[in-house]
């Protein structure tokens, strides 16, 4: 016979446990539901093949994330290593897109290949989202703000 305190341990275990299942999927579903709308870029960190870490604070451009599609171009420029001036951009043309279960990665889907973003942080007004430019060899981080 099991003591008494024992029960009781099963049950608030089972409890959090099944409050952790409904938290986690829900997480999913508010991420969605915040991605859609216009989102200006502010800064963008770029890291190269080497590690070494770039910004530019004064980027320009936005995205537009629209039920399954994804539009808009950011341009940026950065000093590489104080000798040249760098200026790159992202575009994307209407690509689709979609979020994965846990809401972490969007897949993009371009021409030539299906990008995977990485969501560092999406809040109502914050969205910063990155990912890996195989032909630049650099990662690319884009923080941007709700229009």
């Amino acid at each position: 016979m099991k003591p008494r305190s024992f029960g009781n341990l099963n049950f608030i275990l089972s409890g959090l446990v099944l409050i952790i299942i409904l938290l986690g999927c829900s997480k999913a579903k508010k991420m969605q539901q915040r991605l859609p709308g216009s989102w200006a870029v502010n800064i963008v960190r770029i890291e190269d093949g080497d590690g070494f870490l770039f910004y530019d604070s004064l980027a320009q451009g936005s995205f537009t994330f629209s039920g399954s599609q994804l539009s808009g171009k950011s341009t940026y420029s950065y000093a590489y290593f104080g000798q040249n001036m760098v200026s790159d951009s992202a575009v994307f043309e209407q690509n689709s897109f979609w979020m994965d279960d846990k809401g972490g990665v969007l897949s993009i889907v371009r021409s030539t290949d299906t990008l995977r973003a990485k969501i560092i942080m999406l809040t109502n007004k914050s969205l910063t989202f990155e990912f890996y430019d195989q032909l630049a060899f650099r990662l690319k981080r884009f923080t941007c703000t709700r229009k």
